[in-house]
């Protein structure tokens, strides 16, 4: 059975945990080849790789298909559908840069919990203090989440450094949400205050790419991976966290609406 997601490169990604290093070989070759390339058939896939026609067999059926055959066929019906979408585009730069959005679109749709997400906003909104926990880039997201609850009237911060970590966590009560942000889910410092303000009764939650058991301490949200984007570094891995906190963002708006309005509109610095 062919897997029904159009945009075969996030069902690859969706599969790199379970392969062996020749298998993610295989997938880095294929989720950056260029959109137009006409030929992908057995022989000239294992001469250009260097690797055994079971190599391929394998792979396919780690991402989820019969065997290469059906593998190539929802491969090329996917790469026509991106030569198609973006035709108007004549630069391939350009269009893998889209391509690669159009799959972390594809990739976020498919892990959506909404319930989950809605249940996060109303902790939010419930919260009496609420604080983002991230660092390096994730930090970058933390300080840009915190402004735009901020203007919603939520009192909150983006606690970006180890040592405002520690200091922070030890002044978390029962009353406050922590949102901790590690597209690896092996931030250190991000996990280890994550875990004591778990302990002291805060409630708790993380937007990550790694999979946890579904009894876990902190309520996971799932984001998309952005492994293939360590191979080309084309956009940047703060999308996947901004486009699930956005979903956050709007459920918590929707929440007594009239009143964020006018909070928001507070804020406006009018020019003279």
């Amino acid at each position: 059975m062919i897997p029904t997601e159009k945009n075969v490169s996030a069902i690859i990604e969706s599969h790199l945990d379970q392969m062996t290093r020749l298998e993610k070989q295989i997938a880095h070759y294929f989720t950056q080849l260029a959109p137009d390339v006409p030929d992908l058939s057995l022989e000239t896939v294992t001469n250009i790789l260097h690797i055994s026609p079971s190599a391929l067999t394998r792979f396919a059926k780690k991402c989820g298909f019969s065997g290469y055959r059906e593998f190539v066929f929802a491969y090329q019906n996917n790469q026509q559908y991106m030569m198609e979408q973006f035709e108007h585009i004549q630069r391939s730069l350009t269009k893998k840069v889209l391509i690669d959005y159009d799959q972390i679109l594809t990739s976020t749709n498919n892990l959506v919990n909404e319930e989950r997400l809605e249940e996060i906003a109303k902790l939010i909104d419930t919260s009496k203090r609420v604080y983002f926990y991230g660092i390096g880039s994730s930090g970058l997201v933390a300080m840009e989440i915190k402004s735009r609850f901020m203007r919603l009237g939520v009192v909150c911060d983006a606690i970006t450094d180890k040592n405002n970590l520690i200091w922070t966590t030890t002044i978390l009560d029962p009353s406050c949400l922590v949102i901790g942000l590690s597209l690896s889910g092996q931030t250190e410092e991000v996990m280890e205050h994550l875990d004591l303000a778990a302990q002291k009764g805060a409630s708790t939650a993380l937007l990550t790419t790694k999979s946890f058991p579904e009894d876990t301490t902190h309520q996971i949200i799932p984001v998309a991976s952005v492994r293939h984007l360590n191979y080309g570094n084309r956009i940047s891995p703060q999308i996947p966290l901004l486009i699930m906190l956005d979903i956050i963002y709007a459920y918590f708006q929707a929440i007594d609406k009239e009143r964020k309005e006018t909070i928001f509109k507070q804020t406006i610095v009018e020019k003279e």
